[in-house]
């Protein structure tokens, strides 16, 4: 009972302070500190035989271990996409693709209908490129000034961006592989798992999420008198731009690059986000040059991408790592452990525990931020119900997952949250409030069409 009031009273100190808008990087940090202080006095060292030699200083050395674990990760990858970003506006290359897409989007005059369109292709770019903090961050460097130009709001497109993520599907992504060792399950093809149980529930429930969230969003936009973006009322003209139309191609080139080199095409070439960021880099400083004529002033137009990433780090980045830092903070605590723990105990219906520990999933990840931890929470749950109903396996052990990966649409302390809340200027807590009744009514669809379909 001690570790579950712990986990809570510092997620409400987390979400107080955010509402009253102290620094969320010390905050973070802080509470960080506090947690693991906490766990020292209740159990020694937090790093055990790891450590330091001294329990006290390995409070400290947590933040090493977060850091290094984050920076050569997560941090790594956004810094470099957020380079690219940095040069696409440096070359106006994101100004000419997002006019140049905005112009015929605005005839549509249904702006909440291509935030919906948003959330659609970041799910199936997730399908490629597994990590949600990627797609993320690849929705805000291409579709989200689109959305904005278009007359969005940017609590709108920011929540949008939020949902870009919200699936688990696919040969790619690694938490499929991790439910069926935590299962026990051996000689499953993947590829066929994806294709015979995950496309229609995953369909099904992006279809119910899309069909919410629109009307969703109109009601929150209309509430709290949301306007237009700025961006869409300083819209220029393709001319204005100036520079060549192909310089268009440019912001996406990145995403293709990814796609073409992956495991589900050319599979025998496998190139990683970052290393495909500097390759693309390359190709438009080549181009910019060749185009301008002036070698001098473009080969040195490129530090406006490390001074980029400078500027990335010591604002979204720093907020990553200490996010990151928190998020293991609390799920070292326990409290999330002993609520699905006691979920085991619970005796009643199939459906009833099936629902359960769907909709807990959400929660366990919305409220501690944590995705994989918290797979391991709650595949092993869903296991014992299939067990003990005698259920199919795969689609059930999917449908744990798929509740823990909508939780990451509505958490407010997930690396990815604090990414994209920083680079929109939006609250999390707004994206957050936005998103929960689409993601709950998402998370019921799923259980419903798996529980009539293969139960």
């Amino acid at each position: 009972m001690l570790q579950i009031i712990a986990t809570l009273a510092l997620l409400v100190l987390l979400i107080f302070s955010i509402v009253k808008k102290y620094n969320t990087t010390v905050v973070l940090l802080a509470l960080s500190l506090i947690a693991y202080a906490g766990l020292t006095i209740a159990n020694g060292s937090v790093m055990g035989d790891a450590g330091s030699g001294s329990a006290f200083f390995d409070i400290f050395e947590m933040i090493r271990q977060s850091a290094s674990g984050t920076m050569g990760g997560n941090v790594l990858i956004i810094m470099s996409i957020y380079g690219y970003i940095v040069y696409m506006n440096h070359i106006k290359a994101s100004d000419m693709f997002a006019t140049m897409v905005a112009t015929p989007l605005k005839k549509i005059k249904r702006p909440y209908l291509l935030a919906a369109g948003l959330i659609l292709v970041g799910n199936l770019i997730k399908i490629i490129i597994p990590s949600g903090i990627s797609v993320a961050a690849l929705m805000i460097a291409t579709l989200y000034p689109v959305l904005l130009k278009v007359g969005c709001s940017k609590a709108t497109s920011a929540s949008a961006v939020l949902m870009s993520y919200l699936t688990v599907w696919g040969p790619s992504d690694a938490s499929l592989y991790t439910a069926l060792s935590l299962a026990g399950v051996e000689d499953v093809s993947v590829s066929e798992w994806f294709v015979q149980s995950q496309i229609p529930v995953m369909l099904v429930t992006l279809a119910v999420v899309l069909a919410v969230f629109i009307p969703v969003s109109k009601l929150f936009d209309k509430r709290e008198n949301a306007q237009p973006a700025q961006e869409a009322l300083d819209s220029k003209t393709l001319k204005d731009i100036g520079v060549p139309y192909f310089y268009a191609f440019l912001p996406l080139l990145p995403l293709i690059t990814i796609m073409i080199f992956s495991e589900l095409v050319v599979g025998s070439i496998v190139i990683s986000v970052v290393a495909a960021c500097y390759f693309c880099l390359v190709v438009a400083v080549l181009i910019h040059t060749i185009c301008q004529r002036k070698f001098k002033e473009c080969f040195n137009g490129v530090s406006v991408v490390f001074n980029g990433m400078g500027d990335y780090f010591k604002g979204p980045g720093i907020l990553l790592v200490f996010g990151t830092l928190f998020a293991s903070a609390l799920n070292g605590i326990g409290g999330m452990k002993l609520i699905v723990d006691g979920l085991t105990g619970l005796e009643s219906g199939t459906a009833i525990a099936v629902a359960i520990t769907t909709l807990l999933g959400i929660f366990v990840v919305g409220v501690t931020g944590v995705f994989n931890g918290n797979v391991s929470l709650i595949i092993p749950v869903m296991t014992s119900i299939i067990a003990s109903a005698g259920l199919p396996t795969l689609p059930f052990l999917h449908l744990g997952l798929i509740g823990c990966a909508l939780g990451s649409a509505v958490t407010p302390v997930a690396g990815a949250s604090l990414y994209i809340a920083s680079a929109t200027n939006v609250s999390i807590l707004t994206c957050v409030k936005r998103n929960l009744i689409p993601v709950i009514c998402g998370g019921i669809a799923a259980i419903i069409v798996t529980m009539v379909f293969f139960a």
